[in-house]
This record gives C-alpha cells, structure tokens and sequence, in this order.
C-alpha cells in the first residue's frame, strides 16, 4: 500500500479509512453535497463507479439502499474500500469501462489516487493493467448509479432503462472538447426524462458534478 490509511471520524459514513499524505494537515474527504442529494429508498441498488475509499458506498448502504455495488480499480485504493466495507456493499476490484474490454491501463496520479483514471494519461506516474468490465453489465440490476471516473464518463451510455436516478462528475480533459461532450450528456440525460436535482455550473473544478432523477 502506497499509504498508510487515517480513521475519520465522519458524520457522513460513521467513520472510515482514507488517505493521507504528509504534507497535508489531514485526511482527504469527497465533496458528498451531490451525493447526498439523491434520497434513497429501501428498494434502490446503488452502483458507485469510482468508488475510491467507499465514503458514498457507506453513506447509500447506511441511508436507505437495499444493495450497493461498489466498483475501484485502484489495487491499492480497493485495500481501503475493502477495509471500510460494510453489509449492504459488494466490492468489485475492475474498471468499468465504455465497451468489452476486458482488461485496460490504469494511468496513476502521484498523489492519493483520486485522480487515477483510464482517459487520461497526462501528469501520471505511471500505470497498471487491471480488470475491466462493461458499464451496461455493472450497472444492469441498478436503480441509481454514482459515475466519478475522472474522463471516463464520455465513453459510457450512461442513460440505462433501469435507472431512476444519475449522480454524474465531469471532468476536463487536456486539448478535447469535454465541456461539449457534457453539455450534449446533460441535454440527452434531461431528454430521457431525468430531472435535474442539481446542474453543475463548471465555474469551477469543484461544480463539476450533476444529479438528476425521474
């Protein structure tokens, strides 16, 4: 493990293991403000594609979900995930992916590997082939579906017709037109008939992400 795990005492997850590095003054959290904006219900299975340590995989299994599926590619990443796994989560160590690759690169950042991804390769520190599987297929028994994949969000269908709700980040990437490319996705999710909870603004890299539901 690059890093040693840090407990949190979070008010949001009841407390976890995340990462921390030693210039920082304490462990890394997510933003969950879009998360949480989508209420649950006891029927509701979870998907969470880009899990990273599992803060909004333990908030949906603590707050209303049946089932969530919690997917990390990051071997070293997934270690924590599975360390602050709980009853209600399946772990699947893959990357999900935009076709039928069934193993892909994985670019890793330099720091605590919030930022690792398999679109861009731009200020990596390397990468790994890992296990890959298709978004239709990890996704096909999900009602909600979180999608943090640092770029590889463009690649996906995202709209499936078991969803009733989509917690979705964008994000930018060197020399493409990825704000077209979300804008388009934004209009074609709102064309579904998915509503927008709240509608990302891209003023700023902390207003990225969307939420929407039917």
């Amino acid at each position: 493990m690059r890093f040693s795990p840090v407990f949190v005492d979070s008010k949001v997850t009841g407390g976890h293991y995340a990462f921390q590095t030693k210039k920082s003054l304490k462990p890394f959290e997510n933003n969950m403000r879009e998360c949480k904006s989508i209420e649950l219900n006891d029927s509701d299975i979870v998907a969470d594609i880009g899990a990273y340590v599992g803060e909004y995989s333990m908030w949906a299994s603590k707050n209303g979900a049946k089932k969530v599926l919690s997917y990390e590619p990051t071997p070293y990443t997934f270690e924590i995930l599975s360390m602050n796994k709980h009853s209600k989560m399946e772990l699947f160590n893959f990357a999900v992916v935009g076709d039928d690759s069934k193993y892909v690169n994985l670019f890793i950042s330099k720091g605590i590997g919030a930022t690792n991804s398999i679109a861009k390769s731009h200020s990596k520190a390397g990468s790994v082939k890992v296990k890959a599987i298709r978004y239709e297929e990890a996704i096909k028994d999900a009602t909600v579906v979180k999608i943090e994949v640092e770029g590889a969000e463009y690649t996906y269908d995202v709209i499936q017709p078991q969803l009733r709700a989509i917690i979705l980040e964008f994000h930018p990437i060197s020399q493409k037109p990825w704000k077209t490319w979300a804008l388009n996705l934004i209009k074609k999710i709102e064309n579904a008939g998915f509503k927008p909870v709240m509608t990302p603004t891209f003023n700023s890299g902390w207003s990225l992400t969307g939420s929407w539901e039917k």
